[in-house]
């Protein structure tokens, strides 16, 4: 080989050592890209993961706290609804009373409100209950009520019906109900 061959064979030799050295250096900038890009995947999809995780946990508690609300809701509802038929029943049977509780009931209420005068309008099928004598300075009313008893005094009148009684005094009746059906 002359001198000019061996040149070129040394340039040969140098510029495929070259290229293997670039091919090997893109091959290894490659491996390293792919394994950064993977790793980066795996991290931002682990984050995304952790972020729906941290989601999901949210949206489970927020609908724990929604259902039981909705169950207390329920709850709540059912036993109003109890203690309204108790009231209903309990109004029914105050005006069904016998005859001796109803004149209880009539002088009681009259001597702890202190009234001496006027006209006392009685339950209708209970008018015969009570008489003047018994009332001690008011007179019996011709007309009548429903339930319970109206006194009339001038313009002013003292109601004494049992579903005004119940009304007046609701939120003490309901505590109590409550308190007796849902210890």
């Amino acid at each position: 080989m002359n001198n000019l061959d061996l040149i070129l064979q040394s340039i040969r030799d140098k510029a495929s050592t070259e290229e293997n050295q670039i091919i090997n250096a893109a091959k290894d900038q490659a491996s390293s890209i792919l394994e950064e890009s993977s790793e980066k995947a795996k991290k931002e999809a682990e984050e995304i993961t952790e972020k729906a995780n941290k989601e999901a946990k949210l949206i489970l508690e927020n609908e724990k706290v929604s259902a039981k609300r909705e169950a207390r809701d329920l709850v709540i509802s059912g036993k109003n609804q109890v203690i309204d038929e108790v009231l209903e029943k309990l109004i029914v049977n105050l005006k069904n009373m016998d005859k001796d509780s109803y004149k209880k009931f009539v002088l009681n209420t009259i001597q702890n409100s202190n009234i001496e005068k006027g006209e006392i309008i009685l339950q209708e099928n209970l008018k015969d209950a009570l008489t003047e004598a018994d009332l001690k300075g008011l007179t019996i009313s011709d007309e009548s009520v429903d339930e319970g008893f109206i006194i009339r005094d001038g313009k002013i009148e003292y109601d004494n019906r049992f579903s005004s009684l119940v009304k007046y005094k609701m939120d003490d009746i309901k505590k109590q109900i409550s308190d007796s059906l849902f210890k």
